[in-house]
């Protein structure tokens, strides 16, 4: 090759450049404080402190003069880091500062960001929570995101914490959830790591942790875990997420053991580390009110968490206590020094990431205030002021009627708020809105009556209509009414009050409108009493302003999706007298099941019956594991209940999604079901069980694998043209859940979980219990040849065995207190609490008797002649039963539902006794109620007797009738008199009185004189 000589460079020139290059980069690689050299020369208290960020008191009341030795104390113990406790922003600023100067290394600075900083710091912006954002687009999200990373900036924050959406219990007024609320999260989760913040987010929480050392245990299934919440976490960690902290619960469908998931190595090394492949820090709290150190002490919580897999402990109380414990379990071989190697490599690298090696210790600028984190940048064009109070009303959601509708025609209106609250902001801005509105500051507040005391002079006493306001810790309690102490005619008082006033007082019994506003609502329990419900999703002047807009807004905010107002009925234990039904009658339900007990039928059950939102009956029989039966945790085979609790409820929510049309063909959604006749079968024809498919066959011995078995099914002949005539068909449903796997592009029990169980807080439902719950569910069946092992936890339909146990027709298992809130749910018409989960009239068409179709609706079943409904449900009931002793029945005429749950098949229990008794107690449960006129259903075996017996009641007083021969009696004197003027008769000249004579021409009379 030619090379001209003005290109040619000497050899030694590119050594020297070369050298001088690989010198510099390594003496900036020596720069860095987390340099490997640099973390091997660390001894083991310095490595372990670097795992701990003790809490930071940042109260309003911390004196200047105390920061200095707080410095001066943290960097003796070398911690990375501290945990901000909610305060005072500016005095979090000063100390920040003050402590990164002083500090050896570099700290993170971690605090709570769900609201902003101003969630938890006075005088910062506050925030709406990012769940509660689902309304704005994906941009809009960012830029609020980026805005508060900025505030944390100002203060020195590096590593903000989230709460992950929880999951979605139906009671009170749960949090945000749901596809856009976890978008939203995610949007926002990823915002905040752009702007150059480290994002640890608490993942796993089923709502608040408790305040003592209870352990809370989750009886989901790996189904409902992966739904609810690992989705979710899989999601954030690719967003860019770097913490993680678990909830302080347990799970065993995840780590096969009750041990909560802080103190759980299972979880963190195989959940975490690889199933999800997480690299990141894995927090834990142990601030004093923590779980963990409630149950253990300081010391030993924070060894625990360490040998658990925790990289960065944060909260501790006294950093000393915490190092030395975990120092002297390495010492001892409790603790591996290779994890304290690797946990503080992932604390480094936390810190690489945020730039902090790469700056001067003290973190702050020429003027000594703290430098924002890398990335951040202010928000665009849209001013920040704005940019929040937007962020405000997107949050704010209305419930029930809008509130300028409810207060339409309101002669006063006034404000309440509880005494501790001042609430200026608001009550400004509702002055200002409302003419002549009045704010009063009361514990009370009556629905009807004066709003005070008579003799408290106050202008607006009898204000017709109230706005509330409830703040977290601080709402006014509601009371019927207000009972003045009047004055007696004698009392020297009586001129106190006029007489109109007094007489007022007394017939005043109208109900009063109420519009509550519930500030952060996630808190505090709903107001039932409300004619609507504003929630606001913060507590500082944003917050309020957004809310006093919401009540002249004429065209009201949305619902959050999924919400219901006023809140459906919930079920809760009465005495049956107060729902209008007879104790005896229920008693002898339970006569009837241990009768059935004794002769072997079954050997454990569970009977719940309910009525008008209320449990009346709630009982378990028998025993299982050792363990009396519990209905509320004792898990039952429901077998095809499973066709009604589980697949026509994925098929009702989809078909509320508008995804899947009842009318469709069956190849819509099932591309390769198709050929001899089966093109033509539609969706509902499958839930009607007329589609012309046999009832089943023997997929457990004919197929090897859950593949097969399916193929098996869409290859099956049909039996009858569809839509020809009723044939009750397990392959049909089985048909039934594929197209709702398919059209949901997920396993249908993912889908039930996230659909349906989950907000509905059906914890103990599922198809595959975990193995550390199978101690909790009845046996089916003793070993046999086929299954040599005795079944329990295990479904007992040899079908859906094969089928991987998720199959349309069987698999479910479930306790007698989920299937009473799910029973609860459709009397309500698809809501339960403030949770709708399904539409009123999607209940109402699944729940018809359909057309040409025998008994059936749709996936459900309604009386027949001789029915386990018994005799007096009416015909508008609807349910459904089980192999293995199960059944359901539910009518809404009554606002009744009934609940057998059994396992007749152990040891063998026959079939008709089992039909006798689920018959028994629906006849005992409907003939309880007292309220209402009770009759035999049409049809019915009571009906057809009490026909019978009428019947032959009558034809008794007929032969009575016909067999008594016709009575004689003399005519009375009256007769006499009418009869005897016509006779031609001249008496005897001599009449002796008392001497009978006879008539002529009439045999067989006298006359007495």
């Amino acid at each position: 090759m030619h090379v001209t000589t003005r290109h040619r460079v000497p050899i030694r020139r590119i050594v020297l450049v070369l050298a001088a290059a690989l010198a510099l980069a390594a003496c900036r690689e020596e720069a860095s404080p987390w340099a490997h050299e640099r973390v091997a020369r660390m001894t083991l208290r310095e490595k372990v402190a670097q795992m701990v960020a003790p809490a930071l008191y940042v109260g309003a009341d911390a004196r200047p003069a105390q920061d200095t030795v707080l410095a001066r104390r943290l960097a003796t113990e070398a911690v990375g880091g501290v945990r901000l406790l909610p305060g005072s922003a500016e005095v979090a600023e000063r100390r920040v500062a003050l402590l990164q100067r002083f500090a050896r290394r570099p700290l993170l600075v971690i605090a709570d960001l769900d609201r902003g900083v101003g969630g938890t710091m006075a005088g910062a912006e506050e925030l709406p929570p990012p769940a509660s954002l689902g309304a704005l687009d994906d941009e809009t999200v960012g830029r609020i995101a980026a805005r508060a990373a900025e505030g944390a900036g100002r203060i020195g924050i590096n590593f903000g914490l989230l709460s992950a959406p929880s999951f979605p219990y139906a009671a009170g007024l749960p949090g945000p959830s749901g596809a856009q609320a976890e978008r939203a999260f995610a949007d926002y989760a990823a915002g905040l790591a752009d702007a150059g913040l480290v994002v640890g987010v608490r993942a796993l929480s089923p709502g608040p942790e408790p305040a003592d050392s209870s352990l809370r245990v989750l009886a989901w299934d790996r189904a409902a875990a992966e739904a609810l919440q690992l989705d979710l976490l899989r999601t954030l960690l690719e967003r860019g997420v770097g913490g993680v902290k678990p909830a302080s619960v347990a799970i065993p469908s995840l780590t096969r053991d009750s041990v909560p998931l802080p103190d759980n190595p299972v979880f963190v090394t195989g959940v975490l580390r690889r199933d999800l492949g997480f690299d990141g820090v894995v927090i834990e709290d142990l601030a004093p009110p923590a779980p963990l150190v409630l149950r253990y002490g300081p010391g030993e919580a924070a060894v625990r968490a360490v040998a658990a897999g925790a990289d960065l402990l944060v909260g501790v109380e006294d950093p000393r206590i915490a190092i030395d414990a975990i120092v002297q379990a390495v010492e001892s071989g409790r603790i591996a020094q290779t994890m304290i190697d690797a946990s503080v490599g992932r604390v480094f690298a936390a810190k690489e990431k945020l730039g902090l090696g790469m700056q001067p210790a003290a973190q702050t600028d020429a003027k000594g205030n703290a430098s924002q984190p890398a990335g951040n940048a202010p928000p665009s064009a849209q001013g920040a002021d704005t940019l929040a109070a937007a962020a405000h009303r997107a949050a704010l959601s209305v419930l029930g009627r809008t509130p300028r509708e409810a207060l339409r025609g309101c002669r006063t209106t006034v404000l309440v708020t509880d005494r501790s609250v001042l609430a200026r902001p608001l009550s400004a801005a509702l002055t200002a809105a409302i003419p002549g509105l009045t704010h009063l500051r009361t514990g009370r507040l009556p629905r009807r009556g004066p709003l005070v005391s008579p003799r408290v002079p106050f202008a607006a006493a009898d204000a017709d209509c109230v706005v509330a306001a409830a703040f977290p810790g601080a709402r006014p309690r509601v009371v019927d009414r207000i009972v003045p102490a009047l004055p007696q005619p004698d009392s020297a008082a009586r001129d106190t009050l006029p007489a109109s006033r007094l007489a007022a007082l007394r017939r005043d019994t109208t109900a009063r409108r109420i519009v509550w506003i519930d500030f952060f609502p996630a808190v505090d329990a709903p107001a039932p009493t409300a004619t609507s419900l504003v929630l606001a999703r913060g507590t500082g002047p944003l917050a309020q302003r957004a809310a006093a807009a919401a009540l002249a807004d004429s065209a009201g905010r949305r619902s959050p999706a999924g919400m219901v107002w006023p809140p459906a009925r919930m079920l809760r234990i009465v005495t049956p007298d107060s729902v209008g039904m007879r104790v005896d009658s229920l008693a002898r339900i339970d006569s009837v099941m241990r009768i059935a007990l004794a002769d072997t039928v079954f050997t454990a059950a569970a009977v719940a019956i309910g009525r008008r939102g209320r449990l009346v009956k709630l009982q378990g029989y028998g025993r299982t594991s050792g363990q009396a039966v519990d209905p509320r945790i004792t898990l039952f085979d429901i077998a095809s209940l499973s066709k009604v609790v589980g697949t026509t409820a994925a098929v009702m929510a989809l078909v509320d999604d508008d995804r899947l049309e009842l009318g469709a063909p069956v190849r819509r959604y099932v591309p390769g079901y198709r050929g001899e006749g089966r093109g033509d079968i539609t969706v509902r024809q499958l839930l009607t069980h007329t589609a012309g498919l046999p009832a089943g066959d023997w997929l457990y011995g004919s197929a090897s694998s859950p593949e097969q078995a399916l193929r098996q099914v869409m290859r099956t002949d049909l039996v009858t043209q569809p839509g020809e005539r009723m044939v009750y068909s397990d392959f049909g449903m089985i048909l039934m859940a594929e197209a709702v796997r398919r059209v949901a592009e997920e396993p249908m029990d993912r889908f039930l979980a996230r659909r349906v169980f989950g907000p509905l807080g059906m914890q103990n439902t599922f198809y595959l219990p975990p193995a550390e719950l199978q101690r909790r569910a009845v046996p089916t069946a003793e070993p046999g040849r086929e299954r040599p092992y005795e079944i329990d936890g295990v479904v007992h339909d040899g079908n859906a065995y094969r089928l991987g146990g998720v199959a349309g027709h069987a698999g479910l298992f479930s306790t007698a207190w989920d299937l009473a809130v799910y029973s609860q749910t459709l009397l309500n018409g698809g809501a339960y609490g403030t949770r709708r989960v399904w539409d009123g009239g999607t209940v109402a068409s699944f729940t018809r008797r359909q057309p040409n179709a025998a008994t059936r609706a749709l996936g459900w079943d309604t009386p027949a002649a001789r029915s386990s409904a018994g005799s007096y449900l009416s015909e508008r009931s609807f349910g459904h039963t089980g192999f293995t002793g199960t059944s359901i029945w539910l009518d809404p005429t009554k606002e009744l539902f009934v609940i057998v749950l059994t396992n007749r098949t152990y040891p063998g229990g026959g079939q008709g006794d089992i039909l006798r008794i689920r018959g028994r107690v629906a006849d005992l449960a409907a003939k309880a109620i007292t309220d209402q006129p009770v009759t035999p259903r049409p049809g019915s075996p009571a009906a057809i007797e009490a026909a019978e017996r009428a019947a032959a009641a009558a034809r008794a007083r007929e032969r009575a009738r016909r067999r008594r021969p016709p009575a004689r009696r003399p005519r009375r004197r009256a007769e006499i008199e009418t009869v005897a003027p016509a006779m031609a008769w001249t008496a005897p000249a001599r009449l002796v009185p008392g001497t009978p004579v006879k008539l002529p021409g009439m045999p067989g009379w006298m006359i007495v004189v």
